[in-house]
């Protein structure tokens, strides 16, 4: 049986998932930094692209992708990075995840989910969709006490 989709964690997954990120609909969505300080270097859809990898590769913390980044290409690629030598730190991840919140992370899975559901028949019954965003994190399960 062939499947649309190459399997987690390939290139050729991120290949096929690159075009279907809305990255104008991203940058739109995270208001840039106004005040003092040095201007971003990286765009919101670069970083959000990046929170990626750690859900579409076997790199699942921002740490750990963030280290082996510099030895795949294709994730940098994904991500849109030109630079082997300028990466962003884990702090910039963090800071990004704290502007874009859960609302932001919300309309951006309704704006990819609206193509989707266009295309359905309207006369099926329903409709099961997860979404496990309103899931508590365990941020503080493995602390040294």
């Amino acid at each position: 049986m062939q499947t649309p989709l190459a399997t987690t964690g390939t290139n050729a997954l991120l290949e096929q998932l690159s075009a279907f990120i809305p990255d104008e609909f991203i940058n739109e969505l995270v208001p840039p930094h106004r005040g003092r300080g040095r201007r971003p270097f990286w765009s919101p859809a670069q970083l959000y692209r990046l929170l990626l990898l750690t859900l579409l590769t076997p790199a699942h913390s921002c740490n750990l992708m963030r280290h082996l980044l510099d030895e795949q290409r294709s994730w940098r690629r994904f991500a849109r990075l030109p630079n082997k030598y300028r990466l962003p730190v884990a702090s910039q991840l963090h800071d990004f995840r704290q502007a874009i919140g859960v609302g932001g992370l919300r309309r951006v899975n309704e704006h990819l989910l609206g193509p989707l559901l266009e295309g359905l028949v309207a006369d099926r019954k329903s409709i099961g969709l997860i979404d496990a965003t309103d899931l508590p994190a365990a941020t503080s399960a493995y602390k040294k006490r």
